[in-house]
């Protein structure tokens, strides 16, 4: 029996009847039964389900990994918060080798003391110049992704340094001008990190890295899209702005997502407070976020439709850390989007 779905085809978005007789597909008009995306790929998270990456031991990374598969993770890149050498080596000592894990995002510590978020602000530092307790982590072939601030002493050279090694270099956690924000992207960074927060933002008369973020047709933004972090007024001018295959859907979800609201937890030596779908310093401050990517998908989906939302959530991300291997997961969701069937495809 033929069968409708929803996906982005070979023809665009929009419904394509499948024969499975003949292994074939073609597009068609009127509604589809189910909605087909590939999996879920989330290049900066720290953690969820009670479990941080920072404090983590390898059985909890790999019970992370099957929690994160049900609800429609192919792969993602845990994630570190500023901290010393010392902590973060600990932290990767202990990732599993499990095909969901495609390397690991260095956020921190060479990023700006004028928007560390919630970043622990003891332990920022510029760039190491010469050898450093950071030669190991930053000569890792498992990192893939760093988030640095490109207006510190030295910053430039570890940037051209990592690019040489293939790793993304994003810009987050930043108080960088137009131009030093420019000065980052000829230097080898491509990426922006949590574009809008913790970074320096656009000003009729300096456009700050925000600015730079949306006119540079060539850097992929990251983007919480939580409604917390970035308000939709605000993504619509990011999507404006923004190449459709330059937009990143991430995370930045924390231990605290998936976990009832009113708990609070403790996180990088700080006092965080769970909310509906928010986890916050007790000042108010975000701490990252109580989202999964599922929830960022379903936010886009509403807000900017299903294109936008598996683009965003399921297509740039592998591009924008040169992941290239065909998808292994398929998520069918039901007009509700709940997840109705998860395909492990060969």
């Amino acid at each position: 029996m033929n069968k409708t779905v929803s996906f982005l085809g070979p023809d665009g978005f929009g419904s394509y009847e499948i024969d499975p007789t003949r292994s074939s597909l073609s597009r068609v008009d009127g509604p589809a039964d189910t909605l087909v995306v590939p999996g879920f790929v989330d290049i900066h998270t720290h953690g969820a389900f009670g479990i941080d990456f920072m404090s983590a031991e390898t059985a909890q990374i790999a019970t992370l990994c099957e929690k994160l598969r049900e609800v429609g993770y192919e792969g993602f890149l845990p994630t570190t918060v500023t901290a010393s050498a010392a902590d973060v080596k600990r932290a990767v000592s202990v990732l599993p080798d499990h095909p969901m894990i495609l390397g690991f995002h260095l956020e921190g510590p060479f990023i700006s003391t004028c928007f560390p978020g919630a970043q622990p602000q003891s332990s920022i530092v510029d760039p190491p110049i010469d050898i450093s307790d950071w030669d190991a982590i930053l000569s890792d072939p498992r990192l893939k992704l760093i988030t640095m601030a490109p207006e510190r002493p030295g910053a430039l050279d570890l940037i051209r340094r990592l690019r040489a090694l293939g790793v993304r270099i994003s810009m987050g956690h930043t108080d960088a001008t137009y131009l030093q924000a420019d000065q980052g992207f000829q230097a080898g960074a491509d990426h922006t990190t949590h574009t809008f927060n913790a970074m320096r933002p656009l000003h009729h008369r300096e456009a700050g890295t925000v600015g730079y973020a949306l006119c540079n047709d060539e850097i992929y933004s990251e983007l919480i899209y939580d409604r917390q972090h970035v308000c939709r007024e605000a993504a619509e001018v990011f999507f404006r702005c923004k190449p459709a295959d330059r937009v990143v859907a991430v995370s930045d979800s924390t231990m605290a997502a998936g976990m009832a609201a009113g708990q609070t937890v403790k996180m990088w030596g700080l006092e965080c407070v769970v909310g509906d779908r928010q986890v916050r310093l007790k000042d108010g401050t975000l701490a990252g976020s109580a989202i999964t990517l599922l929830d960022a998908f379903r936010n886009l989906h509403a807000d900017f439709g299903p294109e936008t939302a598996i683009r965003a959530c399921c297509l740039n991300p592998r591009r924008s850390i040169s992941y290239n291997a065909p998808p292994t997961l398929s998520i069918e969701f039901d007009k509700n989007l709940e997840i109705v069937e998860l395909v492990e495809l060969a």
